[in-house]
């Protein structure tokens, strides 16, 4: 009555190069790499460094800025001599009013809503920082713990380090957090071990090495005592010591742990702590009951945290129908859910998409207000608060501000701003200040805008002036971005300056020590560069950057890297939108190696919308864009959301390259690996075929590309059970690839891989060794030992092992297989559920079955999601689960995952498939017992 478990032998998702329009660099450096774009290199290659300008001329400087010197204005004292603008909060009593009425009306069972949105410049983080000011000095808002998460400029992509921030705002207001920090912890040693642990405010928890020789200071602040050591005494959670060894825990915080022990409870299952992944997926519930507790003890109380800038978060966390369910954003909607007492206010440049979630509708209805432009009134109290106290002068810089010549027209709050730095820098000059001096002529907005900024950049001075046109053409920049700048160009400031430029109305340092500059601002200023002006500065720029994001290998991409790439892209999307998915290809190679699929998907979403806005919507590179995006959605686990991608491409490249272009034979391949991973082998087929015959004709029979096609028929033939029409064209791929690609090549140790896998279908475990040993060797070496391909063979031999009966054996390569996986592709991906399924089935059959419903339950959870109901994989985990229901006597409840596992594998593989013939004996041995 054997279990079929779920090994994942064979890769089956084994996509070819992305199309590619310069077919004949294609053929000279054939890439491993499904998304590297078109004429791409290896990925495993040098990442280059691109237009070094570290030696630019100053002759490069347009007119624009050298008739600066004409005009005989003397240099500004610096900016911290500026005279001080005693401003105060205006305009805001509609949307105070609305704060203090959801302020004082959150519900103490449950959180509450409330969103400002508006366009650029008119006055949101400044909103957001008076509210977050009043709150802590209004002794009516005493009641309020506060915190505010801040996202200018931050990563948007890992949703842990949101809840880190939340939790250090919270912190920071006086609330005790052990709940979170102890999963956090436990988390990031499975997950991170290598990262450094994120920093907290107010720790009670660290660890000991990091305070090791501190003195005084560090004993101090951490008693040194092991954090096993207080937890075991707490009833139930004693198992908890072996997993946080080399943590140390505060005193003082040993009793708040022995409160809070039923939030603790839920680390672990059965006296065994969870699986990373579902400690991942638990953190912002964890965080949510921290604050319960702390608001159980202090019923008086509530919470309010104010989100500046959220609309990024959509932007830049992923892609496709992925979008729908963006990590980042899915955390802090269910900490908000999760929590009582909680207000949280949003402050965007749209509304907030939740009202599109019939969960949350209710919630946002009547809750989201659009934040408009001052009126007279409020901008003159502004202007009497600077102090200044002609009344005719505040009325000329009110009118000036405004986002119209009409006498009705609002103010516009940056305006505003700007009309005092141009009062300040008088002041500071001792020029005489006339109302004429703040008269705007132009009747529209742009025009408007352009006199008042190009009226304040003169104040600064030539080399304030110079550096901050170059800077405007950064989406951001530090001080080495700043220092490259000025001394690229000679603009003459100070390198120092740096450290004072924040003094600057519409300039905002964030994260890291990057400066952004607003939009508005940044959009009039480079409208005032000519082409030569601005295309120099990009190069610059975009050299800066791309020489900080090079790595010689993929193994040392960090964060850093990523922030490096991202700017680098910026900068090369605005210097040559039209060629940018081909520089983008090969440039964010390392990172797709790394398998940092998230961030590379971001950046081909820009790449598409770019191919989309200036080539057409049945362009080459649309398609281009929209091959390499399904990709990545897949390899995140998003089959559904990749097919749309992947059709799309199809149909462009048969339109515009042909029915028979080797581009259209890649679209087909990585649209018949997706059926095949969706388990539609009717499907995917044809694709295979189709896509092989064009390669053989157009590349020829020894070409990388005829390889992959060969491989993917081959599994597909295993699939379905044709083992000896499998082995050749296994046998033929692998053949190719040492030829063309060497022994070492990543595709090389993939067809090693699937041909030891059929040799172990096959019933030659000893032969199939040395394949997968080899194919583990390359990965190791090439790929590196956390690479989602080295699991995959780590997988394998750990399936081998069991299958010989080595159970002990197999565990470790399991364990690994599924660490890597839950941390490098996610807890809620198919190979996690392959790992876990795995793991469960090694579990069973050393007897311990509570332990292995567990795996298998997950598995089973993660593949209806991710892969749909009716899919073999999820047939796989049924099988299982009616194994191990079987295994403890319950013949009723097996029975049932048996025919329904039956019913997917008749519809999938047909009725005569030597899998579908395993289920039926399953379920027919049933009735024998």
């Amino acid at each position: 009555m054997g279990v079929f478990p779920q090994n994942a032998l064979v890769e089956r998702i084994d996509l070819p190069p992305p199309a590619t329009l310069h077919r004949a660099i294609a053929r000279e450096s054939a890439s491993t790499s499904p998304a590297s774009g078109r004429g791409a290199p290896n990925p495993l290659q040098l990442f280059e460094s691109y237009h070094a300008l570290a030696n630019t001329p100053a002759s490069v400087l347009d007119c624009t800025e050298s008739s600066v010197q004409s005009r005989g204005i003397m240099p500004p004292p610096r900016l911290r001599s500026l005279p001080a603008a005693n401003k105060i909060f205006v305009n805001r009593e509609g949307p105070l009013r609305l704060f203090e009425n959801a302020a004082f009306a959150i519900p103490a069972d449950s959180a509450r809503l409330l969103t400002f949105y508006g366009i650029g410049g008119q006055g949101k983080t400044a909103l957001c920082r008076e509210l977050m000011q009043k709150t802590g000095s209004d002794p009516s808002y005493g009641f309020l713990r506060r915190a505010e998460l801040d996202l200018h400029g931050r990563p948007k992509t890992d949703p842990d380090l949101l809840l880190v921030w939340i939790r250090n705002g919270f912190a920071d207001a006086g609330v005790a957090l052990p709940c979170f920090d102890l999963a956090l912890a436990i988390v990031w040693e499975a997950t991170r071990g290598e990262q450094p642990f994120p920093k907290l405010s107010r720790a009670w928890l660290g660890k000991a090495k990091d305070f090791a020789g501190e003195g005084a200071a560090g004993a101090s602040k951490f008693a040194q005592e092991s954090l096993g050591e207080a937890v075991a005494h707490i009833p139930g959670i004693g198992f908890l010591v072996k997993k946080i060894s080399g943590w140390v825990i505060d005193k003082a915080h040993r009793a708040y742990l022995h409160q809070t022990r039923e939030a603790l409870q839920e680390l672990y299952r059965d006296g065994e702590l969870k699986k990373p992944y579902e400690l991942s997926e638990l953190l912002p519930w964890m965080l949510a009951q921290d604050l319960n507790h702390h608001l159980a003890n202090h019923r008086d109380e509530g919470f309010v945290l104010f989100i500046d800038e959220y609309e990024r978060v959509f932007d830049e966390g992923s892609a496709g129908s992925l979008l729908r369910e963006n990590p980042f954003d899915r955390h802090l909607r269910t900490f908000v859910r999760e929590s009582n007492g909680l207000l949280a206010v949003f402050f965007s440049r749209e509304r907030l998409p939740w009202e599109n979630d019939p969960e949350w509708a209710p919630s946002l209805q009547g809750a989201q207000h659009l934040l408009g432009g001052l009126n007279g009134n409020d901008a003159d109290a502004f202007l009497q608060a600077i102090p200044i106290s002609d009344a005719a002068l505040r009325n000329a810089m009110i009118e000036g501000a405004r986002e119209t010549s009409a006498r009705e027209a609002a103010i516009y709050p940056l305006m505003l701003d700007l009309q005092v730095e141009h009062w300040r820098a008088l002041v500071a000059l001792g020029k005489p200040i006339e109302p004429a001096a703040f008269g705007v002529r132009a009747g529209d907005f742009a025009g408007r805008r352009r006199e008042i900024v190009e009226r304040v950049l003169r104040d600064y001075g030539e080399p304030m002036q110079i550096t901050l046109k170059r800077l405007s053409c950064a989406r951001r920049f530090d001080r080495a971005a700043f220092e490259h700048v000025v001394k690229t160009f000679h603009t003459g400031l100070p390198l120092d300056a740096f450290d004072t430029i924040d003094d600057l109305s519409f300039l905002t340092k964030g994260d890291g020590g990057f400066v952004s500059m607003h939009g508005i601002m940044a959009d009039a200023i480079r409208e005032m560069l000519d082409g030569a002006t601005r295309t120099a500065t990009l190069e610059a720029l975009f050299g800066h950057y791309a020489s900080r994001a090079a790595v010689d290998s993929h193994r040392e991409v960090t964060d850093a890297t990523v922030m490096a790439l991202f700017e680098a892209a910026d900068a090369r999307m605005r210097l040559s939108p039209e060629s940018f998915a081909d520089w983008l290809g090969p440039a964010v190679g390392p990172l797709q190696t790394a398998a940092r699929y998230a961030d590379v998907a971001v950046l081909w979403q820009r790449a598409l919308a770019v191919a989309e806005e200036r080539l057409g919507p049945n362009n080459p590179y649309t398609a281009l864009s929209l091959n390499n995006l399904g990709y990545l959605l897949q390899e995140q686990g998003d089959l559904a959301g990749a097919r749309p991608y992947f059709e799309r491409a199809l149909a462009i490249n048969e339109r515009t390259l042909g029915p028979d272009h080797p581009d259209t034979a890649s679209n087909l391949n990585n649209l018949g690996a997706l059926l095949d991973a969706q388990g539609d082998f009717a499907g995917a087929r044809p694709c295979y075929e189709r896509a092989l015959a064009i390669c053989e004709k157009e590349l020829g029979p020894d070409h990388p590309d005829t390889a992959r096609g060969l491989n993917n028929l081959g599994y597909l033939l295993r699939a379905q059970g044709d083992l000896p029409g499998a082995r050749s064209y296994y046998e033929r791929a692998l053949a190719i690839n040492e030829k063309a690609l060497g022994p070492d090549h990543p595709d090389t140790a993939r067809s090693l891989n699937n041909l030891g896998a059929l040799l172990d279908t096959q019933g030659d475990p000893a032969d199939a060794r040395p394949y997968y040993e080899r194919a583990l060797a390359i990965r190791e070496k090439v790929l590196g030992p956390d690479h989602p391909d080295t699991a995959r063979s780590l997988n394998n031999l750990g399936y081998l092992q069991r299958k010989q009966g080595d159970l002990a054996g197999a565990q470790p390569y399991y364990e690994r297989a599924l660490a890597i996986r839950e941390k490098v592709l996610g807890p809620d991906h198919p190979e996690t559920a392959n790992s876990l399924n795995n793991l469960g089935y090694l579990l069973q059959a050393r007897g311990d079955l509570a332990g292995a419903r567990s795996y298998y339950e997950s598995a089973l959870a993660i593949c209806e999601k991710a892969l749909g109901p009716d899919h073999p994989d999820t047939a796989t985990s049924l099988n299982n689960l009616g194994y191990l229901l079987r295994a403890q006597g319950d013949l009723a409840g097996a029975r049932r995952y048996y025919e329904r596992a039956l019913a997917i594998f008749e519809k999938r593989l047909g009725p005569d498939h030597p899998t579908t013939g395993i289920i039926r004996e399953n379920l027919t041995s049933l009735d024998a017992d």
